[in-house]
């Protein structure tokens, strides 16, 4: 399915709309404390699924609100979960666990959950409603934000145990309309918060809008940073859910590029095993999944 593609103007509106729009918020509510003998015990959380999504996914996220909390730290209790609430400390959607909280830098130049508008490319959110235990949540998005002056870059980070057979890195996303922005999401083993995958990713994919607002998007997959080479660059796709997929095989030791559904190449490169799946940078990311 192809991307959304907007007008420079919608494309502005929307972002907008996204970053500020607070009303459309779901309401968050209270997290629950069982009294224990000594103090107080967090309960079990109450939306996280417990089987796949779907065949073969090993890691989902649709930054979505959940029923109003979702489950955050090392104990997991559930937390409540607002727009602009810094991504950090929250367990990911699939499969959530302490060894499985997403890691952001402080601070307002971060990535944040936001109310962002239908994308329909994604696969829906596995997360569940304690109510209705057969019924999955709505999805969300996340952004880092910039109507305020851009400080940094921010990174987020999930820890993965990488597969011994080929699998997939899939997000949707589009830069911010201001000079200098990109979006960037790939693989490294750098604990880093702020510009990791440029300084130390060892294989990511970094999407510009250098037609300002709203042209053709302009990419470059690279390896080592900025330091390492080009595999390759071009344009594809759209700002808007603009869907980007890495396809890494560790036993033919190739990458395949995939942007808004049309395969962009593959290249020969071996890869360390990294530690972390990363997005970074300035704008409006979504549906990530990795896949066997």
């Amino acid at each position: 399915m192809r991307s959304f593609h907007l007008s420079p103007l919608v494309a502005t509106l929307g972002l907008v709309a996204c970053a500020v729009a607070d009303s459309t918020a779901p309401r968050a509510v209270e997290p629950l404390l069982a009294k224990g003998g000594g103090g107080t015990t967090p309960p079990p959380s109450t939306v996280l699924p417990t089987t796949p999504p779907a065949p073969g996914v090993l890691v989902r996220e649709s930054f979505g609100f959940a029923q109003g909390i979702r489950p955050h730290g090392g104990k997991g209790l559930d937390r409540p979960v607002f727009i602009h609430e810094s991504l950090g400390g929250y367990w990911v959607e699939w499969p959530g666990s302490k060894s499985t909280q997403w890691l952001t830098p402080d601070g307002d130049q971060t990535w944040k959950y936001a109310a962002c508008s239908d994308n329909l490319n994604e696969m829906p959110s596995p997360l569940q409603s304690s109510a209705l235990p057969n019924v999955t949540l709505e999805n969300g998005c996340i952004s880092s934000e910039w109507f305020d002056a851009v400080t940094a870059y921010p990174t987020a980070l999930m820890p993965f145990v990488a597969p011994t057979v080929p699998y997939t890195f899939s997000m949707d996303g589009y830069p911010a309309p201001i000079p200098g922005a990109y979006v960037a999401m790939g693989f490294t083993n750098s604990g880093v918060l702020t510009s990791n995958l440029t300084s130390a990713g060892l294989l990511w994919l970094r999407v510009r809008d250098l037609q300002l607002p709203g042209g053709e998007l302009t990419w470059e997959l690279r390896t080592n940073g900025m330091t390492g080479p080009v595999l390759a660059s071009g344009n594809a796709g759209y700002p808007g859910f603009n869907p980007m997929a890495l396809r890494y095989d560790p036993v033919a030791r190739t990458v395949t590029l995939t942007i808004d559904g049309v395969v962009q190449g593959q290249w020969p490169i071996t890869l360390a095993v990294p530690r972390y799946l990363a997005f970074e940078g300035v704008g409006i990311m979504d549906n990530l999944v990795l896949r066997r």
